[in-house]
């Protein structure tokens, strides 16, 4: 089981410390010493990389924010793993930057946050190898820098900017928002209960935005995309809640759009069985709200193939329409 993406150094970390606390603090991102910010940023990156090469739970706890600890705990435990064991176990190896041309790194949150670019040729399942940013994520945090996650995004639809960021043009890491650093650190989310049922959301929302809370515990956001996320906590048998605000970009495309709270099996040959639904197509008007729902026995005998009785609904958060 894999999540996102001491030998840390202290000096550095103080260093470049000093090095953000003089950008202007009116500025929504600065821009840091280079070698100071990159030097620290791959020795923290390093420590994280070979914690999970190793698993060294030690080594990876002090390279890693406390938000990204908590949130891998509650991805495993939501999915009824044993943590840590089960997330080292069986790592793919953490991409060495070797591999990659630094480019360079902005700060945002008064120089608390740090984003750092490379560009790479990344070859991503069955297809070739293309030009790629790769951007690091940290957060200043107890008086050193922290490795949180990264993104990895194709620039084979993207010239222009893949041409500046060979130049070393710092102008386009601010223009862009896939370059960009947190604009604040990520709250630590609670730690979810063991779940009594695994539970999935899934949402198609183009060119909406959608925040999502499951049963008060659950927190979920959801911009102009097509994902499903692990519910943590899980579902349980009985009354279920979920709110959500939905805001419609009007300058992007908004088709079909739905959501999905779907039960996991955990016996092989068992299928998923979804539970509330929100469905919209391209002429409806996309409103939130809090719905309570409820998963029977019935919904969870039904994800055995053999069942055979009349398969349950889901909970429609609107009716839906009659296929023409």
């Amino acid at each position: 089981m894999r999540a996102i993406f001491s030998l840390c150094c202290l000096l550095a970390a103080c260093l470049l410390g000093s090095e953000l606390a003089a950008a202007a603090p009116q500025a929504r991102f600065g821009t840091p010493d280079q070698q100071v910010a990159r030097n620290t940023a791959e020795r923290v990156y390093s420590t994280w990389r070979l914690g999970m090469m190793r698993g060294d739970e030690n080594a990876w706890r002090g390279a890693t924010t406390r938000s990204r600890q908590m949130k891998v705990r509650n991805l495993i435990v939501s999915q009824k793993g044993n943590f840590p064991d089960d997330f080292f176990r069986n790592q793919p190896e953490p991409p060495s930057l070797e591999k990659f041309r630094y480019i360079g790194c902005i700060t945002g949150c008064k120089n608390h946050t740090l984003a750092v670019t490379y560009l790479g040729k990344v070859q991503l399942g069955d297809d070739k190898a293309n030009d790629s940013a790769f951007v690091l994520l940290f957060v200043f945090e107890d008086g050193k820098w922290k490795f949180d996650q990264s993104r990895m995004f194709n620039l084979a639809r993207l010239p222009k900017v893949k041409e500046r960021l060979l130049k070393g043009d710092l102008g386009v890491l601010q223009e862009q928002d896939g370059f960009h650093p947190y604009e604040a650190a990520p709250a630590v989310p609670a730690a979810c209960p063991a779940p009594q049922l695994i539970g999935k959301v899934f949402v198609d929302a183009p060119g909406r935005t959608i925040d999502m809370k499951i049963n008060g515990v659950s927190v979920h956001q959801f911009e102009d995309e097509r994902r499903a996320d692990v519910i943590s906590g899980g579902l349980r048998r009985g009354k279920n809640t979920i709110s959500y605000t939905i805001s419609t970009n009007e300058k992007l495309e908004h088709p079909a759009m739905a959501i999905g709270l779907f039960v996991m099996p955990e016996t092989p040959g068992n299928h998923p069985v979804c539970v509330f639904d929100h469905i919209l197509d391209a002429t409806d008007t996309a409103k939130g709200g809090e719905f309570s729902f409820t998963i029977s026995n019935e919904h969870i005998a039904s994800m055995n193939p053999s069942f055979t009785g009349n398969a349950p609904q889901p909970f429609h958060a609107v009716p839906l329409k009659k296929k023409q």
